[in-house]
Formats: C-alpha cells, sequence, structure tokens
C-alpha cells in the first residue's frame, strides 16, 4: 500500500506550482511601463495596477491550494487509508451513468432556484426601473444563462472523466480521493454534514458523504457519492460509522474547548 500510494503525484501540489505563473506575468506587468519608458500618468499606472493585481490573485491562488496539497498529502499517508477501491469495468460504467444521473438532478435543482431568484430579484428592479424593462430583462437573461452553462458543464466534466478513466477510490476520516478528484470534509472551512451507506435504486451500493465549506460570507454544500465494489458492503459501512465517529469527536473536542 505504502509503496503504491507514493507513486500517486498530488494534483494539488502541481496547480500550486503552476499558478506560480500567474505571480510572474503579474510581475511582469507590473514593471512593464518602466520597461517600455511610458508615461505613468496616461496609461502606464493603469497597466500597473492591473499587473498588481493579478499578482494578489496568483499569490491566494498558490496559497490555497498549497494548502489542500498538505490536506491531500495527510489524507493518502499510509496510516489514515480507510480503505482503497479499485472497480471492475461494469462496474464503474455502472456507477459512471448512475452518477451523472444524480449530479445532473442535483445540478437542475440549483439552477431552477436560482433562476427563480433571479426572475424574482428582476421583477423587482422592473418595477422600481420601468423605463429599464428592457436591460434589466437582458441582464436577468444573461445572469441566467451563465448559470445554465457552469451547471451544465460541472456536471459534464465529471462525467467524461469517470468514462475516461477507470476508477479508483482512496478514503480516509478527513476526505477522499475519487478517481483523481479529491473531496475534503475536514480542514481548510470544510465540514461534515452527514455521512451514509446507501442502498437505493442505483445499480451499486455507495458511501455517500454530504459536506460544505465556507465561501466569503455563505457556505457551499456538495455531495461525494462514492461507490462499493461488490463484497466490500461491510466494510462501506464500518467506514461510515468511523467518519462519523471521527466527527462526534472532533464535536466534542470543540465543545471542550468552548467550555474552557
Amino acid at each position: 500500500m505504502e509503496r503504491r500510494m507514493n507513486t500517486i503525484s498530488n494534483p494539488q501540489r502541481r496547480t500550486a506550482l503552476a499558478c506560480t505563473s500567474i505571480i510572474i506575468l503579474g510581475l511582469f506587468v507590473v514593471f512593464l511601463p518602466a520597461m517600455l519608458h511610458m508615461d505613468m500618468m496616461k496609461n502606464g499606472f493603469g497597466i500597473s495596477f492591473i499587473g498588481g493585481f493579478v499578482v494578489i490573485v496568483g499569490i491566494i491562488t498558490v496559497i490555497v491550494f498549497a494548502r489542500l496539497a498538505g490536506l491531500f498529502d495527510n489524507i493518502m499517508k499510509s496510516e489514515n487509508i480507510l480503505a482503497h477501491w479499485t472497480y471492475s469495468t461494469e462496474e464503474w460504467q455502472q456507477y459512471t451513468e448512475e452518477e451523472h444521473k444524480e449530479d445532473n438532478t442535483d445540478k437542475r435543482r440549483l439552477f431552477l432556484l436560482v433562476a427563480a431568484i433571479s426572475v424574482v430579484v428582476g421583477m423587482i428592479m422592473w418595477a422600481i426601473y420601468p423605463h429599464d424593462g428592457l436591460l434589466i430583462f437582458f441582464i436577468i437573461l444573461g445572469i441566467i444563462v451563465v448559470i445554465g452553462l457552469t451547471a451544465f458543464l460541472s456536471a459534464l466534466s465529471p462525467y467524461r472523466w469517470n468514462k475516461k478513466h477507470l476508477g479508483e477510490v482512496y478514503i480516509a476520516k478527513d476526505g477522499a480521493y475519487i478517481n483523481r478528484r479529491l473531496h475534503i470534509w475536514r480542514g481548510l472551512g470544510t465540514g461534515l454534514m452527514r455521512a451514509s451507506y446507501e442502498v437505493g435504486s442505483h445499480s451499486l451500493p455507495w458511501v455517500k458523504i454530504q459536506y460544505s465549506s465556507q465561501n466569503l460570507a455563505t457556505r457551499n454544500y456538495y455531495t461525494a457519492r462514492i461507490p462499493v465494489p461488490q463484497g466490500q458492503e461491510e466494510a462501506a459501512q464500518t467506514i461510515v460509522a468511523q467518519i462519523q465517529a471521527s466527527q462526534l469527536k472532533k464535536w466534542e473536542r470543540n465543545i471542550g474547548k468552548s467550555k474552557v
């Protein structure tokens, strides 16, 4: 197991290293006006400002992915691994189609909710500014189109990836690496909401992990569905119990700290 995991590259670290190019590009733009002897009172200052903004975005991106890389390394330590599952071609095909169906349903519900809110906001704006009704209509329409396209692509991308690559899963108490996609439910502002073992209408039973992450003033919600290969049903139920017990211990520690 240890030798196998040592061969797995850390995609988060690769991304962090790749994002250093954003910082380099930003620094180049910052000093570009000086190198070209541009008038700083005309376009020079604006170009340098844009470069500085790019540098700040690059630094934030590198920090985030560097922290994700650290969490990935911790999850992939052999002592933290609860299960390493591989699948037959038939099992993975069944899961891929069912996961895509479930993901599409989740994204469609979210799209309809946001679209409905956008329409309500648009109607309120139209009531306040009746002379700008046409402009408001196109703005709301544009928002709905962008949201719909984002929802469609966010469901299509993992589906195409799963069809291209035969599945492999590593599960730990704090996260899971599902076919080269990292899910973290403990760390970086994330929190576990629910872990369950489900056998329903889908072709394979799966471990379902629902978690959230902090995003500025709001929280984003995610669901990781991990297919259970044949013969691993009892192990899957044990894993769910271990993840739940780990979260319970975390809550107890937090309650203890709050009382001190």
